[in-house]
């Protein structure tokens, strides 16, 4: 559409469109005018957006994405790969996560940058920022491996909940592609991917942070005891 509607009523028939209701041209000043065809165009735009997302989600049997994590004493890189599907999320890493936990004076976070995430096949990306990722992320992300595994809660059924799903892609899921309209990714969010794939909503979702939140504590307090363990070895050996 052109940026300034040329007549009255092409200004009315853009106004409905985005509003859903009528207005009198004659009620509004030309600069009003200009500002209030700046807001539609960016209400349509908005709109256009989220239903190429959709699309594109509803296009997806399966959502591959990775996250990098750091690097070992060794220097191996540490992924955690998650597939999303519309009957079940698989969670893997390169490393045993618990590993990592026992180990953790001598891995090494990433700290360049935002965290780098990607979906199968594309090239990390980063948000600005710092990436922050500290022993809680992973112990996060060893709860919702348990959870993706076992399904005894955050799931109906053997189909994971809308919850579980959202909550995981917070941690995982690349940053939204919004400037490659051909990417095969563009426009898909994690509400897209919800709607999408009419996944339901959880019936335990107390239960399941309940659960979620003692494997995370559990997995907390190990850490702390390994390394408290170790502090006392290298204390003897001095």
């Amino acid at each position: 559409m052109d940026k300034y509607p040329k007549t009255d009523s092409e200004f009315e028939a853009l106004f409905e469109l985005a509003y859903k209701r009528k207005i009198g041209a004659s009620q509004l000043h030309g600069l009003q005018k200009q500002v209030s065809v700046d807001k539609m165009k960016a209400i349509q735009d908005s709109r256009t957006f989220q239903k190429k997302g959709f699309e594109n989600a509803s296009a997806k049997t399966s959502l591959k994405t990775r996250l990098f994590l750091g690097t070992t004493a060794g220097g191996r890189k540490v992924y955690f790969n998650v597939n999303f599907k519309r009957t079940g999320i698989t969670c893997s890493s390169t490393m045993d996560l618990s590993e990592i936990g026992k180990n953790l004076d001598s891995f090494q976070f990433d700290q360049d940058g935002g965290r780098a995430k990607n979906y199968e096949g594309e090239l990390p990306k980063r948000r600005l920022g710092k990436s922050n990722l500290t022993k809680i992320d992973l112990a996060y992300l060893l709860a919702f491996q348990h959870i993706c595994e076992f399904k005894k809660v955050g799931h109906v059924g053997n189909t994971p909940s809308r919850e579980l799903t959202r909550e995981l892609m917070y941690l995982v899921k690349p940053a939204v592609e919004s400037d490659n309209e051909r990417s095969s990714y563009y426009g898909i969010t994690w509400m897209s991917v919800l709607e999408a794939w009419e996944l339901p909503y959880a019936t335990d979702y107390h239960n399941f942070k309940r659960y979620f939140n003692s494997l995370v504590n559990t997995e907390l307090k190990e850490m702390e005891q390994v390394s408290v363990e170790q502090l006392k070895r290298e204390e003897k050996a001095s």
